[in-house]
This record gives C-alpha cells, sequence and structure tokens, in this order.
C-alpha cells in the first residue's frame, strides 16, 4: 500500500528550488523554538535584502523579538547590513545559508523518521 504525501513531506529541499518554512508546522507545537526562528529570519533574507518589517512580518515577530533576532544574527555572521535609500536592510550571508541548509536537512530527517 503506498504511503499518502502529507503537506509537510512537500519541503522543497533540493538544491535550487524554493524554501519554505513559514508553511510548514512539521511538529505541531504549541510554540516555536528558536532555531526555528532563526530559520524563518534567514529565510526571509535569503534571496534578496530585506526590510525589517518584511522579516518581522515573514517570521511573525514583534518588534522587540525582531531586534534581538536581528542583533544576535548580525553578531555572529549570519545576516549581513546594508544600508538601501536610507533604510536598513538585510541580506543573509553565506553562513547563514549554510545555516539554512543544515537546518533544512535536519527537518527533513525529523519529517521522514520511522516512528
Amino acid at each position: 500500500m503506498e504511503t499518502p504525501i502529507r503537506s509537510v513531506d512537500v519541503l522543497y529541499l533540493q538544491v535550487g528550488k524554493k524554501y519554505s518554512l513559514s508553511s510548514l508546522v512539521p511538529l505541531h507545537k504549541k510554540y516555536r523554538s528558536h532555531f526555528e526562528i532563526i530559520g524563518l529570519v534567514l529565510e526571509a533574507a535569503r534571496a534578496s535584502s530585506a526590510t525589517p518589517f518584511c522579516i518581522m512580518k515573514h517570521a511573525r515577530l514583534n518588534f522587540v523579538q525582531l531586534k534581538k533576532y536581528l542583533k544576535s544574527l548580525t553578531e555572529i555572521g549570519f545576516l549581513e547590513v546594508e544600508i538601501k535609500k536610507g533604510t536598513m536592510a538585510y541580506r543573509a550571508s553565506k553562513e547563514g545559508l549554510e545555516f539554512l541548509k543544515q537546518y533544512y536537512t535536519l527537518i527533513e530527517m525529523l519529517l521522514t523518521a520511522k516512528v
């Protein structure tokens, strides 16, 4: 008997495909972990420079939380800061993209693990 495909199985984990953590609820948790929030922030700033508002909206964070994560991620080198048209914009660095890739791999392993 063939196993039905769940919506969480479609992760777009192959190279060159678009990642989308925002629609995932892989473990049906009530609260998000720090790693999940970091993944969402990096995902928002992955393709191009993102303003703080875009990141806040994508990661579903309030302003205080956003400031904390942006500060931490720029200090450890996962985000790069640019100034565009007088506003700050953030872009995921090479290290940030590597973290995101490893995070997706871990999520895929968790979702495909046999229980």
